[in-house]
């Protein structure tokens, strides 16, 4: 790739960046007026159903392994696809997902955080016991 198209790539993914922010924010608006309108099938409506567990998967995770949390795995932001590893990031944050409140979808394998008081550049995962995936 050229200088030139890498810049452009570097533009485009800021740009679907700042598109997906702005969905969610006027997606937290609509649901935010349709409750103070009283349509409570606008709360009730799952925002993050669409997410499809893929875009965290296709990281690149290292093993890792804490006193208190046990097994655990990490995705580095310098040892992925900046693109697909802010995406990620991004969802997580949108969702205000911590190590007390992990971003998980029915189906999904793992458990998702962010430390974004501490770590700017790493995505955390754990798998679900059984009974959750379900």
């Amino acid at each position: 790739m050229s200088d030139e198209q890498i810049e452009q790539a570097k533009m485009l993914s800021e740009l679907r960046n700042a598109f997906q922010q702005a969905v969610e924010t006027v997606d937290a608006y609509l649901n935010w007026l349709g409750q103070r309108q009283g349509f409570r099938e606008a709360e009730s409506k799952p925002k993050q159903a669409t997410i499809n567990e893929n875009v965290f998967t296709m990281l690149k995770w290292e093993a890792s392994k804490g006193s208190r949390l046990g097994d655990f795995e990490v995705a580095y932001k310098a040892q992925n696809m900046p693109d697909a590893w802010q995406h990620a990031y991004n969802i997580l944050k949108a969702n205000n997902a911590t190590i007390n409140n992990r971003f998980h979808l029915e189906g999904y394998q793992h458990h998702y955080w962010l430390y974004a008081n501490k770590y700017h550049d790493r995505i955390f995962r754990k798998n679900c016991r059984r009974s959750e995936t379900r």
